[in-house]
């Protein structure tokens, strides 16, 4: 029976993370990924970074984790693949306050962040259609980054500190007695530890189930359309609250759009799931591109793809020690949230796996506050933005 201090399952920008924060500690970590890594939705993610949120924590989180991107090649080792962008945030009158109260917490964190009037902003984007904006959020720090580039060059990193990482190699089930871990079952074989880390993402409860630990993760299919455009250059990463859709500029005059809207989302086997794109929501989301961009309407559908969120009742993850079992952890149900966050997080859940006193305070989205009534409350209506 092979032996291990940690068990990570999942190899995802989450669990790669994480294994690479306890190999760098001397742990004897073993990484398990039943596909290849960063090949699940980390892959597909559409790699905006950005740190306009209404929760201490998460701010402090994505402040982390963007400079752990900013300086990535130094830090972890290869390439992340970030360009710095800026990141706007559109609102109308009836969120103007909580966007203004927003970006002042932000900037107390220490986050580069100002509010923009529509002049200012006309200023910035001049190519925006701005009718019905009141106010923007602006970051220009923020950016985009790579998924599958990150999760591979965190687990290259990891391999590097004597992680043992094991793509191919499905978990099947976790062994606890007396309600403390004792081992892995994979089909690979059986991995004798005392420490287990869930992060398996939409595969998580599966895991967590048969031990009782009920977390309340639906799995979604989202949807992401890739539009070439020819008359007007969108440089900027861009959250639009009125229209409820993302943008963000990739290579060759090219856009990915998505949406920030709920009931764009649709309840998914994980394992079973529709991976491309709906011409109906093609269209859809092009109409808004086009009514904030006027330019962009002779643009052309190039693609897209469908992938995975799993995600809580109020869109935060989960994060801690399983309650009543010795030796469990989950890092999961981002919501949509979590590759942004992901070099920080790993920070944390290696502190929190160790025992060690984490560096930023994660209580609040401890598996607990599900069974407590303690859903966390955003200011805003629309989860996915947080």
């Amino acid at each position: 029976m092979a032996t291990a201090d940690v068990v990570v399952i999942g190899g995802g920008c989450t669990g790669t993370s994480t294994a690479f924060q306890l190999g760098r500690r001397g742990v004897r970590c073993v990484l398990l990924e039943k596909g290849q890594v960063g090949g699940g939705p980390t892959g597909r993610s559409s790699g905006i970074i950005r740190m306009h949120y209404s929760l201490e924590p998460l701010i402090r989180l994505a402040r982390r984790s963007l400079e752990i991107f900013q300086h990535f090649a130094d830090m972890v080792g290869g390439t992340a693949d970030f360009r710095t962008t800026g990141f706007l945030l559109l609102a109308g009158a009836a969120d103007r306050a909580h966007l203004e109260a927003n970006a002042r917490l932000q900037s107390s964190l220490g986050v580069r962040t100002s509010v923009l009037s529509p002049r200012a902003l006309a200023d910035l984007d001049p190519a925006m259609n701005l009718d019905d904006v009141a106010a923007a959020a602006y970051e220009p720090d923020s950016g985009y980054a790579d998924g599958y580039a990150t999760s591979t060059a965190f687990a290259a990193a990891a391999r590097r500190h004597g992680v043992e990482v094991t793509p191919g190699a499905t978990a099947t089930r976790i062994v606890v007695e007396r309600g403390v871990v004792q081992r892995v079952e994979t089909s690979a074989g059986m991995i004798h530890a005392p420490r287990v880390l869930v992060a398996a993402g939409p595969w998580s409860s599966p895991l967590l189930d048969p031990l009782r630990v009920h977390l309340p993760i639906r799995t979604m299919r989202i949807q992401v359309a890739l539009v070439h455009l020819r008359a007007v250059a969108i440089e900027r990463v861009c959250g639009d609250l009125l229209k409820g859709f993302y943008l963000r500029p990739d290579v060759g005059g090219q856009v990915l759009l998505g949406s920030i809207e709920e009931t764009d989302e649709e309840e998914v086997s994980a394992d079973r799931f529709d991976e491309g794109l709906d011409f109906d929501f093609a269209e859809r989301i092009v109409r808004k591109l086009v009514w904030r961009y006027p330019g962009s309407r002779d643009g052309e559908v190039r693609g897209g793809f469908a992938s995975l969120y799993d995600v809580t009742p109020d869109w935060q993850p989960v994060l801690g020690p399983a309650d009543g079992i010795d030796g469990l952890f989950v890092a999961a149900g981002f919501s949509g949230h979590g590759f942004k966050l992901s070099p920080a997080i790993g920070e944390v859940m290696a502190q929190t796996v160790l025992g060690e006193r984490s560096s930023i305070d994660i209580g609040v989205f401890r598996p607990s506050r599900f069974a407590d009534g303690a859903l966390i409350r955003s200011p805003y209506e629309y989860g996915i933005i947080g």
